[in-house]
């Protein structure tokens, strides 16, 4: 029978992450950790794994005839990749996500691009049906590594409050 490890001896030391409704500021831009680099691999795994029926993101030479210099990424790969960004800046604290729209994408993504992403704050209100929650409305943007934008969507979340969830 396997031996079972015992516990480390001493205080456990717990790590928060996110913003509490209350940490949110009108206008205030959260730029998001590191960026991300798009591999072949993952495009082509997302186009099959989704069983998507385009041919511009899963055909090589469909795509030269119109015009791309490589398969592009799939959209919605993309705002996948952004959104996972925003994460640990803005919804490591929610109770749900209360939807997403204006969703645009301005520019082709492709196999190498680096996509970073920022958020800002263009609203916040506390939940009128419950004091422990506040509603705080968010346009995240993604650009690749020369700045350009690739993908734009506001969306709102319902975020824990710090004084009733305690929050350090």
């Amino acid at each position: 029978m396997p031996e079972q490890a015992s516990a480390p001896a001493g205080p456990r030391r717990l790590i928060r992450r996110g913003r509490y409704y209350e940490d949110f500021e009108m206008g205030a831009v959260y730029p998001h950790h590191w960026g991300r680099t798009l591999t072949d691999g993952e495009c082509q795994l997302f186009a099959t794994a989704t069983m998507n029926a385009v041919p511009l993101y899963f055909n090589k030479l469909h795509a030269e005839r119109m015009g791309h210099p490589a398969v592009p990424a799939h959209p919605l790969l993309v705002m996948n990749v952004v959104f996972g960004m925003t994460v640990e800046d803005l919804s490591e604290q929610a109770l749900a996500h209360l939807g997403y729209w204006n969703l645009r994408f301005p520019r082709f993504t492709y196999p190498g691009d680096t996509l970073v992403a920022t958020s800002e704050v263009l609203d916040k209100r506390e939940s009128a049906s419950k004091p422990d929650r506040g509603i705080v409305h968010v346009r995240t943007t993604g650009k690749n590594q020369r700045g350009e934008e690739v993908c734009v969507y506001e969306r709102r979340i319902l975020v824990k409050k710090r004084s009733a969830y305690g929050g350090l």
